[in-house]
């Protein structure tokens, strides 16, 4: 199997497997063979050249198979390989999850984009057992900066997973939990986690992720 970016084995390290249109490109190839036409009319606000552009980096990933027929015109189809078949079970866990999350904060959140960088993940496990003050988690999620954290702190609230607590005389700065909504997010967040490792090691790249706990 071919070396790949390590981004490209992290679901939210760039917004869905190194790609939001490869998280939803694999989780339509679920149901079976498709011809790239069929994959863009699933996919309408995918440009066509970004859909090819992350349809091919899952080929190089050995998570999809391309082919193309002898028709004329000739025409191309994808499938899912057994590696990328393997990650069925979490690619249906995310899909769910992300219907069952728009219900809970009442409105349509395009959660791939809004959980996508590299920290906000990382900040949701540092909140895992318990709430933490904005210099503790700092110092947990190092290299990241204070205004990097502040930012990912406000969208991380805004999204309804973690909340902030009132700042105390002894703290000036804020401490901060997960909400109801973001507890309940941990066993996905979990198994997310346990895909990333398993992929890191099919791809033989390093594994960049949240310990697990």
């Amino acid at each position: 199997m071919p070396r790949v970016k390590a981004t490209l084995v992290c679901p939210y390290g760039a917004a869905g497997v190194g790609g939001k249109w490869m998280f939803w490109s694999m989780y339509h190839l679920l149901d079976g063979t498709k011809r790239f036409s069929e994959l863009r009319r699933r996919m309408p606000r995918a440009t066509r050249q970004t859909l090819v552009t992350q349809l091919r980096l899952l080929e190089r990933a050995g998570a999809v198979r391309r082919s193309v027929s002898l028709h004329v015109p000739p025409r191309v189809e994808y499938s899912l390989t057994p590696f990328g078949r393997d990650s069925e079970p979490i690619l249906r866990q995310l899909h769910d999850w992300g219907e069952w999350y728009g219900d809970q904060v009442g409105r349509d959140v395009d959660w791939l984009v809004s959980l996508g960088g590299r920290w906000k993940v990382r900040i949701v496990y540092a909140l895992f057992d318990d709430a933490r003050r904005f210099g503790d988690l700092q110092r947990v999620l190092a290299p990241i900066g204070k205004q990097v954290l502040a930012r990912e702190l406000r969208e991380l609230a805004d999204l309804g997973l973690v909340r902030r607590l009132p700042a105390e005389p002894d703290a000036p700065r804020p401490g901060y939990e997960l909400t109801a909504v973001g507890r309940a997010s941990q066993p996905v967040f979990r198994q997310l986690s346990a895909w990333g490792k398993w992929t890191s090691v099919q791809l033989g790249v390093p594994f960049d992720w949240p310990a697990e706990r």
